[in-house]
């Protein structure tokens, strides 16, 4: 009986779900995105978040095909596709194809690099205002009381 498939094993699948894990994480922005509509309803949100994961799918497809359309099998020799991208662009200088990716992996870094910044700065202004004044403390106290 076959496995899952040739060269398959535990880490390829354990990698493959969380890198999936992290395409899709956007639970740190659910409430940012939820108070910057116009509309702050649930069906509102529920429209945002259903067209946002399509984008997000359909970039990711598109990008993903685009890459095994040029590379082919290359792509399996490694799990790092931009140093397929860097080979073919060294390689072959003239074909643009693989700048071009280059520019559509910068677009898609650029867009999750300011919310992993906003969540990571957010926890840490609140770290110091409670070491400086507690002030999360005392209205959690407060509220209790």
């Amino acid at each position: 009986m076959a496995g899952l498939g040739a060269g398959t094993d535990f880490y390829n699948i354990l990698t493959s779900v969380s890198t999936t894990l992290v395409a899709y994480t956007f639970l740190n922005n659910l409430f940012p995105i939820f108070s910057g509509l116009k509309n702050k309803n649930n069906n509102e949100m529920s429209k945002t978040t259903a067209y946002s994961l399509g984008l997000v799918f359909t970039i990711y497809t598109f990008l993903s095909i685009v890459c095994l359309m040029i590379f082919g099998k290359s792509c399996n020799q490694g799990t790092d596709m931009m140093n397929s991208v860097n080979q073919e662009l060294l390689l072959h200088p003239e074909r643009k194809e693989a700048f071009f990716l280059q520019i559509l992996f910068m677009i898609v870094l650029a867009c999750h690099i300011p919310f992993i910044f906003f969540s990571g700065k957010e926890a840490l202004c609140i770290i110091v205002d409670e070491i400086d004044r507690r002030s999360v403390s005392s209205t959690l106290d407060e509220r209790i009381e």
